[in-house]
């Protein structure tokens, strides 16, 4: 498969991949992501039958801001918009009470989703293009580390995937921070990374 390097013709092939219900390996600041559009639910379980993943672990979704899940989840408490405003675009996931609107398969139909804004201003610039979020679970198999050798990518996917975006990842070396905030703005670390417990109760207290 041939490596696009311009970025307006790697963001129209990536977009134009994403509205077929493709799957695109796309770099975040953390990792690489195997990226559908969230709400195609046969692009989802595609996903999940190419990165071999058990259909009981959620994926989390990639957004450019807050306002991309205003129909997926109630965005107005203070705890998130204040972690938002401090972390984002950052490695931090944030997983919140989900009202409906994307197949049940990203997370497993258990009420919460996660959702992040990376750090990375091409994946945040085919979101806004696309205007509607994509998935960003690591890109590999699954139980195998993720990696930022593209080349390795490349070659544990083959050509399951539509187009891979060939862009350095940012530096950072752990997977992003995952915390859950329930109804009543209970805050649980669910992965710590690169943002640490103590950072988040600092902002929140």
């Amino acid at each position: 498969m041939k490596r696009k390097q311009n970025r307006k013709i790697l963001l129209q092939t990536a977009i134009d991949c994403l509205n077929q219900n493709e799957s695109c390996i796309l770099p975040t600041d953390t990792y690489y992501a195997l990226s559908v559009k969230a709400s195609s639910q046969v692009a989802v379980k595609n996903l999940f039958k190419i990165k071999k993943r058990d259909l009981t672990k959620p994926v989390p979704i990639l957004i450019s801001s807050l306002n991309d899940i205003r129909d997926y989840s109630d965005t107005s408490s203070t705890i998130v918009r204040k972690l938002a405003k401090k972390f984002w675009p950052g490695p931090l996931t944030i997983v919140l009470p989900l009202l409906g609107g994307i197949p049940e398969e990203i997370n497993n139909n258990s009420g919460f989703i996660g959702v992040r804004v990376p750090d990375h201003s091409f994946t945040i610039d085919l979101i806004n293009l696309l205007e509607e979020p994509i998935t960003g679970t690591s890109a590999n198999i699954s139980n195998v580390p993720p990696s930022k050798n593209l080349s390795e990518i490349i070659d544990a996917f083959k050509n399951s995937v539509c187009t891979y975006v060939d862009i350095p990842c940012g530096e950072e070396t752990l997977s992003s921070t995952v915390i859950k905030i329930d109804n009543n703005n209970g805050i649980d670390i669910l992965r710590e990374g690169p943002i640490t417990l103590n950072q988040i109760q600092k902002e929140v207290s």
